[in-house]
């Protein structure tokens, strides 16, 4: 089974020329109702991911070769645990990946002493609103949304995605 044959850990510096390419590879299974044109081809700035890397908040996930097929990234948003990006390249898709490098994210929520892991994500998409719910994740009401999570609705809409079709979930920890 693939998911005995890939480790999770965090990143290291040479772990992030990878991430881009993954991002890339992810973006393409969307399509271009859900990322338009001007983002589907946009990947993290390396500085972000060192910011990361740097704080322990990226995970990657990495197959006997030593190749990155994975990768998941912290943050805080509201004072709280947020899963910021998850990708996995679609070629290891479907074998448990995302959910160890999810669990890699929970973990250091819950030694950190988070009381809760946010996200947003696609309704309508199952290998994405469905796939967290049955994580555990829960979907949040716009009441519920601190002034992160509705800047991050708001940054999302300027770059022209259907908010309509996003969700804010999260995890109680």
């Amino acid at each position: 089974m693939i998911v005995n044959a890939v480790s999770v850990i965090l990143a290291s510096r040479e772990h992030l020329k990878s991430i881009p390419g993954i991002e890339l590879a992810s973006a393409a299974l969307f399509s271009e109702r859900d990322l338009p044109a001007n983002i589907r081809f946009r990947v993290t700035e390396p500085d972000d991911l060192l910011s990361a890397q740097q704080d322990e908040r990226l995970w990657i996930a990495v197959n006997k070769k030593k190749r990155v097929v994975g990768f998941v990234a912290a943050d805080l948003v509201d004072g709280e645990a947020y899963l910021q990006e998850l990708g996995v390249l679609p070629e290891f898709g479907k074998k448990g990946i995302g959910t160890r490098l999810v669990a890699a994210v929970v973990g250091w929520a819950r030694d950190s002493g988070f009381s809760s892991l946010g996200l947003v994500t696609f309704k309508h998409l199952p290998w994405n609103a469905p796939f967290y719910a049955k994580l555990g994740f829960i979907v949040m009401d716009a009441p519920e949304y601190g002034p992160g999570f509705s800047k991050l609705f708001d940054d999302e809409k300027r770059l022209g995605i259907n908010i309509e079709n996003r969700v804010a979930m999260r995890l109680m920890l």
